[in-house]
C-alpha cells in the first residue's frame, strides 16, 4: 500500500480530498456537529501521523511544530462554545501560523526585491490586512471576552504577514516548491476566513461550511506534497525549506 502512496501520492491525495469531504458534508447534513468539527482535528493530525511514518526526515521541526498546533488548535474547537477552549484555540492558531512566519523569515530578504515590486506588495498586503480588520470587527459582539477578541485580531494580522512573507519568498524563489507553498499558504488562510464566514453565519449559510472544510482538506494535502517534494529537492539539492 505505502509503495503504491509512494508511486501515485497526488492521485491518492486528490481521492482523498473528495472522500474525507464527502463524508464532512453527510456527517455535517446529519446535523454531527462535534464528529464534523473533530473530522478536521483528524485530517491534521493525520498528515502528521503519515509524515512520521513515512520518513522521519521528511517532516521538518518546523512541519511538526505547525501540525501539531494546528491540530491542537482544530481539537479544540470542538468544545468552541466554551469561553476556555475558544480561546485557547485561538492562541493555538496564532502560534500555528507564527510558526510559518518564523520559517519564511530567514527565506526572505526584502533587499533583493526592486522597488516596484516591494510597493505592489506592500499594497497588496495593507488592503488585504484592512478586509481581514473589517471582517474581525464584524465578529467583535461574537467574542468571549477580550483576551479572545484581541487574540481574534492578532490572528487577522497574522494571516495578513503569511501572505506577505509567502508572496515575497515565491517572488525570490521562483520554483515549483515555492510555488506549492504558497498556494498552501493562501488555501490555509481562505480556509481560516470561510470557517468564520460559516461559524458565525455571515453569508452563503452551509455553502461557506463546506468551502472552508474542501480549502482546509485541500491545505493539508498540498502540505503533504510540498513535504514530500521538499524533502526531493534536499536530496537533489535544490532550494528546499
Amino acid at each position: 500500500m505505502f509503495k503504491i502512496f509512494k508511486r501515485d501520492y497526488r492521485i491518492c491525495l486528490l481521492c482523498l480530498t473528495f472522500i474525507v469531504l464527502g463524508v464532512s458534508i453527510y456527517v455535517h447534513q446529519v446535523e454531527s456537529y462535534l464528529i464534523y468539527r473533530g473530522i478536521r482535528a483528524l485530517v491534521i493530525f493525520s498528515a502528521l501521523v503519515y509524515l512520521l511514518i513515512r520518513k522521519p526526515n521528511v517532516l521538518k521541526p518546523w512541519m511538526a511544530i505547525f501540525l501539531v498546533l494546528y491540530g491542537a488548535s482544530s481539537t479544540l474547537t470542538i468544545w468552541y462554545e466554551h469561553e476556555y477552549f475558544a480561546t485557547l484555540s485561538m492562541l493555538l492558531n496564532l502560534l500555528a501560523f507564527w510558526a510559518i512566519i518564523l520559517m519564511l523569515i530567514p527565506k526572505v530578504n526584502i533587499k533583493k526585491m526592486n522597488r516596484g515590486y516591494t510597493v505592489l506588495f506592500v499594497i497588496l498586503i495593507l488592503f488585504n490586512a484592512y478586509l481581514l480588520y473589517e471582517f474581525v470587527h464584524m465578529m467583535k459582539d461574537e467574542a468571549f471576552n477580550n483576551y479572545h477578541y484581541l487574540l481574534m485580531m492578532f490572528g487577522a494580522m497574522s494571516l495578513a504577514i503569511a501572505a506577505f512573507f509567502a508572496l515575497v519568498f515565491n517572488h525570490l524563489h521562483t520554483s515549483k516548491l515555492s510555488i506549492v507553498f504558497t498556494i498552501f499558504v493562501f488555501l490555509l488562510i481562505f480556509a481560516e476566513i470561510f470557517r468564520g464566514i460559516a461559524y458565525y453565519d455571515f453569508a452563503y449559510g452551509d455553502i461557506a461550511v463546506y468551502i472552508a472544510r474542501f480549502l482546509n482538506i485541500s491545505s493539508m494535502a498540498l502540505f503533504l506534497h510540498f513535504a514530500i517534494l521538499n524533502w526531493v529537492n534536499r536530496r537533489t539539492k535544490a532550494i528546499n525549506i
